[in-house]
C-alpha cells in the first residue's frame, strides 16, 4: 500500500497548502479519502486525477468536502473522456445533506449523486471492501458524525484518525498499524480539554505509543502554527513522528 498526502490544513488551507485529502493506493485501487479545498489541484500535481477509482469521506465538514465540486466539474467537463460514475462513500445519513448542498450551488442533485458520482452510505459496523482493501470504521468524538478508518491491504495497515477529540478507543483501533495518520490540530498550549474536538501533537503521539504503531504522521494543523515546533512536540512522546508533507508518497 502507498499513501499520497494531498492536503494537510485544518479548517482552511495556508499558503501553498490544501485542506484534508489523502490518496490510498493498493494494486489497481486509487481511493481518495476526503476532498478538502485545493485537493483537486494537488491530485493533478501528483498525476492522479484521472486514475481515481473511489472516493470516501470520513465526515462532512467543509475542509474535508468542498473540493468535491471541482472534482465533479473535472469529470463532467473532461475533454475527450467519458468517465463512468465514481463510487463515493459517505457516513450514514449524509447523502441527503450532500444533495441539499448541491441545490444551493445550483447543481441538479441527481446529476451529482447518481450521475458523475454514485453515492452510497457506508455501514460502519459492517466495514467496506474496496478492491483488495478491507476498511474498518470507528466513530470518533467530533461535533458531527465522523469516522476513523483502518485500511488493510496485502501485508500493510494504515489508520487515519479523521477529526476527533481524545478518546481511549482510538489507540485500540490503531493497534499494531504500520502507519498512523493522525490529526494534530492544536498545540498543547492551546488545548482546552473541557471543549476538546481535536488532538494535539502530543496527544496524537500518545495514541501512537499506546497503539504500538510503527510510524506516526501528523496532519490537519492550523496554518499559523510553526510546523517544526509541532513535530517536536509529538517526537517528545513518540520519537518516530513525522509531519505529513503534501505530494509526498509514503510506502506502507
Amino acid at each position: 500500500m502507498e499513501l499520497v498526502v494531498l492536503g494537510t490544513g485544518a479548517a482552511y488551507p495556508g499558503p501553498h497548502q490544501a485542506s484534508s485529502g489523502y490518496l490510498a493506493v493498493e494494486g489497481e485501487t486509487r481511493l481518495l479519502i476526503d476532498c478538502g479545498n485545493g485537493v483537486v489541484s494537488r491530485l493533478q500535481e501528483a498525476g492522479e486525477l484521472e486514475g481515481l477509482t473511489q472516493l470516501l469521506f470520513s465526515h462532512i465538514h467543509a475542509d474535508h468536502l468542498l473540493d468535491v465540486f471541482p472534482l465533479f466539474y473535472s469529470r463532467l467537463y473532461a475533454r475527450g473522456k467519458d468517465y463512468p460514475p465514481l463510487p463515493a462513500y459517505m457516513p450514514p445519513g449524509e447523502v441527503e445533506r450532500f444533495a441539499r448542498l448541491a441545490e444551493v450551488l445550483r447543481i441538479e442533485p441527481r446529476r451529482l449523486v447518481e450521475g458523475v458520482f454514485r453515492t452510497t452510505e457506508y455501514d460502519p459496523q459492517a466495514g467496506l471492501r474496496i478492491g483488495t482493501l478491507q476498511i474498518s470504521f470507528l466513530r470518533t468524538v467530533h461535533p458531527v458524525p465522523a469516522f476513523a478508518l483502518r485500511l488493510e491491504g496485502g501485508d500493510s495497515s494504515l489508520v487515519y484518525s479523521a477529526d476527533t477529540a481524545p478518546f481511549p478507543e482510538l489507540a485500540e483501533f490503531a493497534r499494531g498499524c504500520d502507519l498512523l495518520l493522525c490529526e494534530a490540530t492544536v498545540s498543547q498550549q492551546d488545548f482546552d480539554p473541557a471543549h476538546a474536538i481535536h488532538l494535539t501533537p502530543a496527544l496524537a503521539a500518545d495514541v501512537a505509543t499506546k497503539a504500538g504503531a510503527k510510524r506516526l504522521l501528523l496532519t490537519h494543523m492550523w496554518p499559523y502554527y510553526d510546523r517544526q515546533s509541532m513535530m517536536e512536540e509529538g517526537q517528545g512522546v513518540f520519537p518516530n513522528t513525522e509531519l505529513a508533507e503534501e505530494l509526498k508518497r509514503y510506502p506502507i
